[in-house]
């Protein structure tokens, strides 16, 4: 179940959808709605980020990517946005 978990991540990067659009994510599927283990939920939010950054990797494809869906460790201390 995870591996088809990790296509529809990569198929969302192939659409150009952002980490932000992972359906895992949203209210009515988290485990206080399902009632699944958080564990459980956090590997197919796992497996799913896996399949869009490999495709994403794959693909060059940075255009998904927004100062949002990269984790703050990634960003370099010189991306700040310019000052008003």
């Amino acid at each position: 179940m995870l591996i088809e978990i990790q296509k529809e991540g990569a198929e969302a990067a192939r659409k150009g959808l952002s980490l932000l659009n992972c359906p895992y994510l949203k209210a009515e599927a988290m485990p206080g709605h399902t009632g699944e283990s958080p564990g459980e939920w956090l590997k197919r939010v796992n497996a799913w980020e896996e399949g869009w950054k490999r495709e994403s990797v794959q693909r060059g494809a940075k255009r998904s990517a927004s100062l949002f869906a990269v984790s703050v460790a990634k960003r370099r201390p010189d991306s700040c946005l310019p000052a008003n």
